[in-house]
């Protein structure tokens, strides 16, 4: 006992096996303060290194190709599986007003355009996010719909899906992309490199 309202104790076979995993020098044992405090420096460490690792991801998805062929001429691939993204935003009263108006004089609403444009834009990303986090470099096979959701309440739902693959990146057509997808599969390497560290299963 330490004092009136706190006690030290050791901490768990596994708990210990968890700190002298991430830390040196090791130790046969750990009070719950010591070891405690080292297993929130390496959290705050392994969480800021995962945040600066999906930054630098998220600069560079954008050069994963996404097409809509099933089976592009002399790529040679491997699949993934299939991932998906959804996108949903409110379209709004003044919106299906303009919507309208412009549909009555012939036009075409710019609001309405500019918000499919950029759930679209949305759901590329996730889906770009997600292939490169499964370890591909394109998505093929790629569909898109839109659907209004939320009861009539003026709510757009984009939704993308498509094959993730890793493709042969010496193929002429990855030319421009070569160098930019190899980095960008390195850094998702370095990202499934870093530990696991969660509180329910460590912090005992």
């Amino acid at each position: 006992m330490d004092g009136l309202m706190t006690s030290r104790y050791i901490l768990s076979d596994q708990t210990i096996a968890i700190i002298n995993s991430l830390h040196n020098p090791k130790a046969e044992a750990y009070c719950n303060e010591c070891g405690l405090n080292i297993l929130a420096e390496k959290k705050l460490a392994i969480d800021t290194a995962k945040a600066v690792l999906m930054a630098e991801i998220e600069s560079l998805i954008s050069a994963i190709p996404i097409i809509t062929i099933q089976n592009p001429t002399k790529w040679n691939f491997k699949i993934l599986g299939l991932i998906s993204a959804q996108s949903i935003s409110g379209t709004g009263f003044l919106s299906e007003l303009s919507g309208s108006w412009a549909d009555f004089t012939g036009g075409q609403s710019l609001t309405m355009s500019n918000k499919v444009s950029s759930g679209e834009e949305i759901c590329k990303k996730k889906l770009r996010l997600v292939c490169a986090l499964h370890g591909g470099n394109a998505i093929v096979g790629t569909d898109i719909d839109y659907s209004e959701v939320g009861g009539g309440k003026g709510m757009l739902m984009v939704c993308m899906a498509g094959t993730a693959v890793i493709v042969d990146l010496e193929n002429e057509d990855f030319d421009t992309k070569r160098d930019r997808l190899k980095l960008l599969i390195s850094k998702v390497n370095e990202l499934n490199a870093i530990p696991v560290l969660k509180h329910s299963e460590y912090y005992s």
